[in-house]
């Protein structure tokens, strides 16, 4: 694909989550922020007033057809992810969608297929990929700092507080078909999903187990996993309903820990700070290394993961994740359900692509 000079990107949708998905298209050199769209005028305009951009909408077809743009950031509901995608492409314009990709696995491979059809980069947002700590652990663990991988384990510590979402967000994150999964271990749980991904490859298969308060919030959970490559990842989900956190964001800290046969790699403090220590920590060798001069704000991994954005539209490179990634971690998701609803291990290689897309 041909490479671009400069990105002029429009953001669709401006709600509480824009506030971080923005930072990476504000600061970089060979980006301009062109416009702005949201169904809430007002919003529209206030988004545009802060951010500096050029213009507003509240139709998104008269964003994506806007000559200007040539670039755009989908923050929208999943539910309307396949439309706003569609109408994107065939505008030809480069698409970056917030997670998780869609609700059913043939409306990802319809995305999929629209951009290729278009000849437009299509990528996933997956800001947690970008948080420099784990970057940085992934490359002392594909730098052999502790031996072979043996397992992974992730664990989701929610609590009191977190900055003011409106109302009506809440409400359509816990809806099935607004939604298309839970809360927590599919809305939230596909940036540890990535995680698991990005640092030990691809999955063979899951074994879970999914509870839920008041009947609606999956949580506390346990998603237990092994990798195609042998080794093992457990992910446990808890909150504490007067477990206080210090935070900016939302009020959850995730805590990563890779075991290998001569150490152990553990990142915490991305999303909030459950507690005050260094955000990668080595140990090897009967010592402890202590990494704490490292950007560790979550805000940071979504300002990488804009800049990724933009640097591999003007290098003509596919940025991660790609649309296929973006379907994996759909497939893996959906084993996950399965395995919950029928009490079993489930493999990947079971999930299929199947149903006609709703909105296509």
């Amino acid at each position: 694909m041909k490479k671009l000079d400069q990105v002029r990107i429009g953001i669709i949708g401006c709600g509480r989550i824009a506030d971080l998905n923005i930072l990476g298209y504000l600061d970089h050199p060979k980006c301009e922020l062109v416009a702005v769209c949201d169904l809430n005028q007002e919003l529209a305009k206030s988004r545009m007033k802060e951010w500096g951009a050029k213009k507003y909408y509240t139709d998104l077809e008269k964003l994506v057809s806007d000559p200007e743009i040539n670039a755009v950031e989908i923050l929208l509901p999943h539910s309307l992810h396949l439309p706003a995608v569609v109408s994107a492409a065939r505008a030809g314009k480069h698409i970056s969608l917030q997670k998780p990709m869609c609700i059913e696995l043939s409306e990802g491979r319809a995305m999929v297929e629209e951009a290729k059809q278009a000849g437009v980069w299509f990528r996933v947002t997956e800001n947690f990929m970008f948080y420099p700590p784990y970057r940085m652990m992934k490359q002392m663990l594909d730098a052999g700092e502790i031996g072979d991988p043996l397992s992974l384990d992730i664990k989701l510590g929610g609590g009191a507080g977190g900055w003011w979402v409106p109302l009506k967000t809440w409400l359509w994150h816990i809806s099935p078909e607004k939604c298309g999964g839970t809360p927590a271990v599919y809305d939230d749980g596909y940036h540890k999903l990535s995680i698991a991904k990005f640092m030990l490859g691809n999955i063979e298969s899951v074994k879970c187990w999914l509870d839920f308060t008041f009947g609606v919030v999956d949580i506390p959970s346990l998603v237990t996993w092994k990798h195609k490559s042998g080794q093992v990842g457990v992910w446990e989900v808890e909150t504490g309903v007067n477990l206080m956190m210090n935070h900016k964001y939302y009020g959850a800290d995730e805590w990563v820990e890779i075991t290998g046969t001569k150490g152990v790699l553990t990142a915490t403090r991305c999303t909030s700070r459950l507690m005050e220590i260094p955000p990668l920590i080595l140990y090897k060798d009967g010592r402890h290394l202590a990494i704490d001069d490292i950007r560790d704000d979550w805000g940071d991994s979504f300002h990488d993961a804009g800049w990724h954005f933009i640097d591999s539209l003007i290098a003509g490179t596919q940025p991660d994740l790609s649309g296929e990634d973006g379907l994996y971690l759909m497939k893996f998701w959906k084993a996950i359900w399965r395995s919950t609803c029928e009490n079993r291990e489930v493999r990947l290689e079971e999930i299929k692509e199947e149903k006609e897309p709703a909105n296509a």
